[in-house]
C-alpha cells in the first residue's frame, strides 16, 4: 500500500497529526510525529483540491482539514476529537507538571515514564492498525512515554537536572489513563562495602521469628535508612559465617536499600555511624551488576578454630592432619537440614595446619567455597568423610570458628 493510500485510509476517521504521523513514525529522521502528520495532511489536503469531481473526498472524513481552505472545495465541516487518542496530546503539558508534583519530595537524577493505556485506546488503536497495517507506524504508549519524558527533562533542568534513562532509571513514573493516577516507583540504591563481624551471636541477615535482637545487615543498614529514607533493606553478602562464628577477614557485601526518597549522601559520615560490633569498608555506591557478582563468586576461605577433644591432642595428631588434604565429601549438615536440601557435596582442603595449645588444637584451613568446617572437625555423625575426628580415631568438637580471610579471586 502506498504511503498515499494509506494516508487516506487513516484519515477516514477524524485523526489529530499525532496519530496520523505516529502511522509513519519509522519514516524519516528529524520530525516528531506530529510534524509528519501535519506534512501528510498537507499533502492529502492538496490532492483532494486537485480532483475536479471531488470523488477523492467521497471516503474522507472532512473535520480532518477544518484548518483549511481549499480552491475548488466548499469545506464547512467543523473539527472533531481524534477517533484514535481523544485528543490526549492536547493535554500532555498537564500530564508533566503532575508528574512534576509527584517528584517534588525525591531525590533522582535519571527518570523513566511508562503508561497504562485505557481500553478504549487500545482497541483504537488495534482497529487502525488491522486496517492500515502496521509497517510504518509506533505504538501510541511509546510516543506518549517520550513526548511527556521530554517535557520533564525541560520542567526538571531547572531543578534536579534529571535526565530521561530507559535502561536504569532510578525513578519511574507509570500513568494510569484509566484512573488518571500516577504511580511513582523509587528503585532501589546499592552500596558496595566489606565487613568484619568482631561478635559471634549475631547472624548475616534479621532472622524472620525475631530469635536474634539484631543482625549484620541491620547493623550496618540503619545508619543508611535514616539518610535515604527508605522502606526496607537487604544485604548481599558474599557468602555467609555461621552465628556463633567472627569474621575477622573482610567479607564483601552489596547493601540495598528499598524506596529511597534521598540518594545523595556523604557515605564516609555514614559508615563511622555502624555499630561497633561490625566493622566497614570501601563503602560506595554500586548498581543491581555487583550483586549478581557477589551471590556467583565462590572464594576460597581460611579459617582458625579451637577444637575440643575429652583424650586431648598429640603430636602424632598433628602429623595425621595432611590425611584432610583433598577432596572432601559432605552431605548437608544436619544442623541445617530444616531449611537445606539434603545434598551431597565434594569440597576440597587446600591447605590444613595445627598446634596444640594447654588441652585444645588450634586448627588452621584453607578450604573451597562451601566447606563446612565444623563438620570437617566433627564428622555430622558420618556425613563428612573424611573428617578430623575419623582420621584421629576420637571425637573432636569445634568450640569457637572464625573466618580469617575470604581469598577474593
Amino acid at each position: 500500500m502506498e504511503t498515499m493510500e494509506k494516508a487516506k485510509m487513516i484519515l477516514e476517521q477524524p485523526v489529530c497529526d499525532h496519530c496520523l504521523g505516529r502511522q509513519f513514525a519509522q519514516l524519516l529522521h528529524g520530525y516528531s510525529n506530529d510534524e509528519r502528520g501535519k506534512v501528510i495532511r498537507q499533502k492529502v489536503a492538496m490532492s483532494i483540491d486537485m480532483e475536479n469531481d471531488n470523488k477523492e473526498k467521497d471516503n474522507i472524513d472532512m473535520s480532518n482539514f477544518s484548518d483549511f481552505t481549499f480552491h475548488n472545495i466548499e469545506n464547512k465541516e467543523k473539527k472533531k476529537k481524534c477517533s484514535i487518542c481523544e485528543n490526549f496530546f492536547d493535554n500532555i503539558d498537564k500530564w508533566a507538571e503532575k508528574i512534576a508534583k509527584e517528584a517534588k519530595e525525591i531525590e533522582f537524577s535519571t527518570f523513566l515514564v511508562g503508561t497504562k493505556l485505557s481500553d478504549s485506546l487500545l482497541v483504537a488503536e488495534e482497529n487502525l492498525w488491522s486496517e492500515v497495517g502496521i509497517d510504518y507506524c509506533e505504538p501510541i504508549k511509546a510516543e506518549i512515554n517520550r513526548e511527556i519524558g521530554k517535557r520533564l527533562e525541560k520542567i526538571f533542568s531547572k531543578t534536579t537536572k534529571a535526565k530521561a534513562e530507559l535502561k536504569r532509571p532510578e525513578v519511574s513514573f507509570i500513568i494510569d489513563l484509566s484512573t488518571g493516577k500516577i504511580d511513582r516507583q523509587l528503585n532501589p540504591v546499592f552500596f558496595y562495602g566489606e565487613y568484619q563481624k568482631l561478635k559471634r551471636g549475631i547472624p548475616q541477615t534479621k532472622w524472620p521469628d525475631g530469635k536474634y535482637k539484631t543482625s549484620v545487615e541491620q547493623i550496618i543498614a540503619k545508619p543508611f535508612m535514616t539518610a535515604t529514607k527508605g522502606t526496607m533493606h537487604k544485604l548481599h553478602g558474599m557468602g555467609r559465617e555461621d552465628i556463633d562464628a567472627r569474621c575477622l577477614g573482610w567479607r564483601p557485601f552489596v547493601l540495598e536499600i528499598l524506596e529511597p526518597k534521598k540518594r545523595k549522601m556523604d557515605i564516609k559520615k555514614l559508615v563511622k555511624k555502624i555499630g561497633k560490633q561490625v566493622k566497614v569498608r570501601n563503602m560506595r555506591p554500586s548498581m543491581i551488576d555487583e550483586v549478581r557478582k557477589i551471590k556467583e563468586a565462590v572464594p576460597d576461605k581460611s579459617y582458625t578454630a579451637i577444637v575440643k577433644c575429652k583424650e586431648g591432642f598429640t603430636k602424632e595428631d598433628l602429623k595425621k592432619l595432611k590425611k584432610l588434604k583433598g577432596e572432601i565429601k559432605q552431605w548437608t549438615p544436619e544442623r541445617v537440614l530444616h531449611r537445606r536440601a539434603n545434598l551431597k557435596r565434594k569440597r576440597k582442603v587446600i591447605k590444613i595446619e595445627g598446634k596444640i595449645n594447654k588441652k585444645d588444637l588450634i586448627l588452621e584451613v584453607r578450604g573451597t567455597s562451601g566447606l563446612y568446617i565444623k563438620e570437617l572437625i566433627s564428622g555430622d555423625n558420618g556425613r563428612t568423610k573424611p573428617s578430623l575426628s575419623e582420621i584421629l580415631g576420637k571425637e573432636c568438637k569445634c568450640k569457637e570458628l572464625d573466618v580469617v580471610q575470604i581469598h577474593i579471586k
